[in-house]
């Protein structure tokens, strides 16, 4: 198993929803622990429900890229499950835009299972890129609140569009699976940054969906002049 590249250390605080968005009116104390700049909070006093530990987020960040990792302030480990299912099926994680906060809710498996689903999904990275789609609109002050509804995103989904995929069996316009099954342009933006984050996906979304890599990587990789 893969280790935190440094130990970090933690200290003791009480929070409620102005700190952690998903908290409501509840409050939580939590270890805080700072790691490459990222709060990950965690129950102090663990009552068994959350599974995932700081290190395994620890982990996950260390696999993150600088330019994703930084509209990433918080990544908060709640004791309770997400108070709305997908298709039936619990929420293990969700973004809130608002404080650039990635919340993981408690699901009821083993810790072996959710590290896994971390890793195989990216998730850090796939809720980045919602953080991502809101944010680079605010810090640019532009008309519309999200960079995937914008007309150039659109645009370069239709270009796509006509591109011929390299894998059988794969979706001609949105980029992912997922996203299809939303049937959402904001999961087609945190999808193709949850690409952009790794070396293999890079590669499979400069081949696949060139149009969208170039709006990435001109706002993730700007060229210095």
């Amino acid at each position: 198993m893969s280790l935190p590249e440094t130990t970090p250390k933690f200290t003791i605080h009480e929070y409620g929803s102005d700190e952690i968005l998903a908290l409501n009116d509840l409050k939580l104390k939590c270890k805080d622990t700072i790691y490459k700049g990222v709060h990950i909070l965690e129950e102090a006093e663990a009552t068994g429900t959350q599974h995932l530990k700081t290190e395994d987020i620890c982990v996950e960040i260390d696999k993150l890229p600088k330019y994703i990792c930084k509209y990433i302030s918080t990544v908060a480990l709640v004791p309770f499950p997400c108070p709305y299912e997908e298709d039936g099926d619990p929420i293990l994680a969700d973004a809130k835009w608002l404080k650039m906060q990635v919340t993981i809710y408690a699901i009821p498996q083993d810790r072996i299972v959710l590290k896994d689903a971390l890793a195989h999904h990216h998730t850090l990275a796939h809720e980045a890129g919602h953080i991502i789609d809101r944010e680079i609109m605010q810090t640019k002050r532009q008309s519309s609140n999200y960079l995937s509804y914008t007309p150039r995103w659109v645009k370069a989904m239709c270009e796509d569009g006509r591109i011929k995929r390299t894998g059988l069996n794969m979706s001609t316009y949105l980029v992912s699976q997922y996203a299809e099954k939303r049937q959402s342009i904001g999961e087609d933006f945190a999808d193709s940054v949850k690409y952009f984050s790794f070396q293999e996906g890079r590669v499979f979304l400069k081949d696949n969906f060139p149009n969208r890599y170039k709006i990435l990587e001109e706002f993730l990789e700007p060229k210095t002049q």
